[in-house]
């Protein structure tokens, strides 16, 4: 399995888990090392540089923790949300100076 692999695994297995969820929850840093440190206890050989390769941007750990408490409190679902940032880190990539339409920031 690809390092991108293991860190999707990762954040599927987030979504169909509560237990892992509540884990990455605040007291949880919002940053690579605690999301690392959460997906080592639950069997994944991830760093916080192997996640950041895949979420590209630091905002993302505050928002997902975000994402995991409107997901628990039933306005969002964690999934949606995830495909939402992939969609956006797509359209960054595509053009990571254009961002009249479609940018990392607008999104957050």
């Amino acid at each position: 399995m690809s390092q991108r692999e293991r860190v999707l695994d990762f954040f599927q297995k987030v979504c169909d888990d509560p237990s892992i969820q509540n884990k990455l929850k605040a007291p949880c840093p919002a940053n690579r090392q605690g999301f690392a440190n959460v997906a080592q206890e639950c069997g994944y050989d991830l760093s916080g540089a192997d996640l950041d390769n895949y979420v590209r941007f630091y905002q993302f750990y505050t928002e997902f923790q975000r994402a995991i408490e409107r997901h628990q409190a039933g306005k969002e679902t964690l999934p949606d949300w995830l495909n939402q940032w992939e969609k956006h880190l797509r359209k960054f990539s595509d053009d990571p100076l254009d961002d009249r339409y479609d940018t990392i920031k607008r999104f957050i």
